[in-house]
């Protein structure tokens, strides 16, 4: 991820995570901050915790809504501060490299976002301002890895929770891309990292279990959020109001309980951090 874009304080402070990764890395020269998670006893979801503290969008209560902006980035950017995502630029090489219409990778990002509305009482709206944006998606500017999710926060007075500023997503263009399942594990879907990669961005780390979209393993046998990636998100952002009206699943003020939807075929949709490393043969 990358560091510095006019409009952040020196006060915030940047947390790397990779998306599909199993390692934190942290490129020379950037804040060298704690990350831990707080994870549910069953180990499916884990909350981005810093410095003794979870990190969500909105007021610091965990299980509150909110409405969080995203833009993709439209000129390249940079974050001084960040330890991911230092450097982004626009996402039209990346796009045309592995020929995906512009019109469909940003329908593609549109419905990653839905996904985490569907269940979570969390909104996106996107706008033209890559600045204000509270989260930015672009391509990396020295690729490296597969995908990056960068996050920050305030330095204000501790608290069990503390509201994010900015979140930085970034691609590397280098990497083929897809749009779909096609058992090529070597090339990722877009929907299913940004679905990911956003998970991460709104405060979701790795899960100490596979079989999650937020999981660091990048496989294709399910294209929807799973119980864990579910359970996380309405932690910090309760149930929305379409999951509550799921007569089959028992909701709680900061949990979810359910029957698992089975795997989708290979033929369906869905993305790391070598940020998402093939799941073995």
């Amino acid at each position: 991820m990358v560091g510095a874009m006019r409009g952040l304080k020196c006060a915030l402070a940047f947390a790397a995570t990779m998306a599909f990764a199993p390692m934190l890395i942290a490129p020379s020269g950037a804040i060298a901050e704690p990350l831990s998670a707080a994870a549910d006893k069953s180990g499916i979801f884990r909350i981005i915790e810093l410095k003794g503290s979870a990190v969500k969008w909105g007021g610091p209560q965990m299980g509150t809504g909110t409405t969080v902006t995203y833009a993709f980035a439209t000129a390249p950017v940079a974050f001084s501060e960040a330890r991911n995502c230092r450097a982004m630029e626009p996402i039209d090489a990346l796009l045309a490299r592995s020929g995906i219409d512009k019109a469909l990778y940003q329908a593609e990002a549109a419905r990653a976002f839905d996904a985490w509305s569907a269940v979570a009482d969390i909104r996106f709206t996107e706008v033209s301002d890559t600045e204000a944006a509270d989260i930015l998606i672009g391509a990396q500017s020295k690729p490296v890895g597969r995908a990056f999710t960068n996050v920050s926060y305030a330095r204000s007075a501790a608290s069990a929770v503390r509201p994010l500023e900015k979140s930085l997503i970034c691609l590397n263009p280098e990497q083929p891309w897809k749009v779909g399942f096609d058992g090529d594990l070597n090339v990722y879907d877009l929907r299913y990292t940004l679905t990911h990669e956003i998970g991460h961005a709104i405060g979701l780390d790795h899960p100490g279990t596979t079989s999650q979209v937020m999981s660091y393993r990048y496989e294709e046998r399910f294209a929807t959020l799973q119980p864990g990636d579910i359970r996380g998100a309405t932690a910090l952002y309760g149930a929305s109001k379409k999951l509550m009206m799921v007569e089959t699943l028992d909701v709680q003020p900061a949990s979810i309980s359910g029957t698992p939807r089975p795997p989708m075929p290979a033929e369906s949709d869905d993305q790391q951090f070598r940020a998402l490393s093939p799941v073995a043969d």
